[in-house]
């Protein structure tokens, strides 16, 4: 359990006030979206900073160009980002999720957990607003997916619990309720055993309203409304502290968490299983995006992860 609940996400209300520590390696990517782009308007005037860009990536694998270098990681070997992180000594090392798929930010973030002694932070970027499905159904308001990869662990997140094991299902919702449906027809939890997670409060006021009225289906379905659990949508924090609480509900169980919402939540819910790799499992039904899915830029969000104590290496998962 953290100590005190400690918060350290700082939101910046616009992009230009975010600066890296000179002397930093700031890691990040381009996306479809508008918002993954910030970087490129003060890149120029960051002093000593070493930006590392996705350049290449597959289902295994992420390339990772800067001006000076080129680098190939394999993403299920922690090993080969911790060469990297390496290479030179840095004052901090900054992740931007914002255009990186959950895939790659996922298992480098693991690795800047099991080595970093420097201070270690995570970008976020909100979007300005969601584009809304031209053609809207229950589960389906906003126009965010083209398909579903289908359930597998994220690399670096392979677990291999009992098959009769009992366990709590935390799914972090969204606006995409056709996912929540997706996940529990795989997971097949006991519906008295789900406990879904709401962004309260939201990127926006309404966002919440949305993401009930996508998942009202299922949540009556399996009564799982009675269960749900609040965490401010933008704050990793917030949702560790939840997933901590859930874990004191039947504490023989363990937890599977399918990070199908937030990117803040997604982080959060990495970060405890890094803390909790045999009690926490994480499943991502890792979706195809569509273009323009988002529109503009909003608020940043700058996530201190120093305070947390490095993740044990003969406990840390695989």
């Amino acid at each position: 359990m953290l100590p005190n609940k400690p918060v350290f996400t700082s939101v910046l209300d616009d992009v230009t006030e975010l600066r890296p520590k000179p002397g930093s390696l700031y890691i990040t990517g381009v996306s479809v979206e508008e918002r993954s782009e910030h970087t490129t308007s003060w890149e120029a005037g960051s002093q000593d900073v070493e930006f590392a860009r996705l350049s290449d990536s597959n289902a295994s694998m992420a390339r990772l160009s800067t001006d000076h270098r080129e680098y190939e990681i394999q993403l299920r070997d922690a090993a080969s980002i911790v060469r990297f992180l390496d290479a030179r000594q840095y004052s901090a090392i900054y992740l931007d999720i914002t255009g990186l798929p959950h895939h790659i930010w996922a298992p480098i973030l693991r690795a800047i957990r099991l080595r970093v002694e420097e201070s270690a932070f995570c970008v976020y970027v909100e979007p300005g607003d969601y584009r809304f499905s031209p053609a809207p159904t229950e589960t389906a308001i906003f126009d965010l997916s083209e398909s579903i990869e289908g359930i597998s662990p994220l690399p670096g997140f392979v677990s291999f619990p009992a098959a009769d094991s009992e366990f709590l299902f935390v799914p972090l919702l969204g606006f995409e309720g056709a996912r929540f449906a997706y996940m529990l027809e795989d997971v097949q939890p006991r519906p008295k055993d789900v406990f879904p997670v709401v962004g309260v409060p939201g990127f926006r006021p309404e966002y919440p309203f949305y993401t009930y009225a996508e998942n009202r289906s299922k949540l009556s379905e399996t009564k799982a409304w009675q269960n749900v659990r609040f965490a401010a949508a933008n704050c990793p924090f917030s949702l560790y502290h939840v997933l901590d609480e859930l874990s004191q509900v039947r504490s023989a169980q363990r937890m599977i968490v399918a990070p199908i919402g937030t990117k803040p939540h997604a982080l959060g819910a990495i970060l405890y299983c890094l803390d909790h790799p045999r009690e926490t499992e994480i499943l991502y039904d890792h979706p195809v995006r569509k273009k323009k899915r988002t529109l503009g830029t909003s608020r940043v969000c700058l996530y201190d992860l120093s305070f947390l104590p490095r993740v044990p290496k003969e406990t840390a998962v695989i």
